[in-house]
């Protein structure tokens, strides 16, 4: 037991093999703004999780134009769209659930660069249980030597080991990026990056070129359907 001035903490570190299957959902987003327009994008991986061993079936993305708006309050919202529609088994977000008060079913939701991680000198992997509140559990997990720690939060009903067998399984691939972190949100970034980044282009050039922004929805409408 732990004791970090909160609530007492339970450090787990050993786990066998990851027995969930099911089919799954990572969602993330990104945004480009040029003067009073922004460009938002989520994107959308899915596919299967069986054991220690996954795939990706399915990439997909979701955007939207605003203007005058916050492009993050928006880009939270259509994550939490996306989240909330029940279509796979479990959900994968980067996000900090208590913070945005989000309860939505099935997610483990995994924050980067957590304030108030615990100085801990175990052997990796290893999860530290820390918090519950309004249905939303929350730990902090590090998988090797040489990883960095990540908060991880969840309102799946699986016990902390579960969770750090399946959280390794995903951390796995020897990617700088993902390795260590998790393979299908460090996957979900790039994928909203891209497509952020085709419309970017467009943006750039289009918003100081049309007079209003009816003409330039209309130019993004017509160019999403050309592909």
């Amino acid at each position: 037991m732990i004791d970090n001035g909160d609530s007492a903490t339970v450090l787990y570190t050993t786990f066998g093999k990851n027995n969930w299957c099911g089919t799954y959902k990572a969602i993330d987003g990104s945004f480009h703004t040029v003067a009073n327009l922004s460009y938002i994008v989520v994107g959308i991986v899915k596919g299967e999780i069986c054991g220690n061993e996954y795939n990706v079936k399915e990439i997909s993305y979701k955007d939207n134009i605003c203007e005058d708006c916050n492009p993050e309050d928006v880009m939270r919202k259509m994550e939490y769209e996306e989240a909330q529609k029940l279509d796979v088994d479990l959900i994968f977000l980067d996000r900090k659930l208590t913070f945005d008060k989000f309860t939505g079913k099935n997610i483990i939701s995994i924050a980067k660069d957590p304030a108030n991680v615990p100085n801990i000198n175990h052997e990796t992997p290893w999860l530290v249980s820390s918090y519950e509140r309004d249905g939303i559990r929350g730990g902090y997990f590090k998988l090797f030597s040489f990883s960095w720690v990540f908060l991880v939060e969840v309102t799946v009903d699986w016990s902390w080991e579960n969770i750090l067998s399946l959280l390794y399984v995903l951390g796995k691939e020897p990617i700088p990026e993902a390795l260590g972190y998790n393979y299908l949100l460090f996957l979900v970034d790039k994928v909203a990056k891209y497509y952020r980044d085709k419309g970017s282009k467009a943006l750039d050039v289009i918003a100081h070129n049309y007079n209003n922004y009816r003409e330039f929805r209309s130019f993004i409408e017509w160019k999403r359907k050309k592909g």
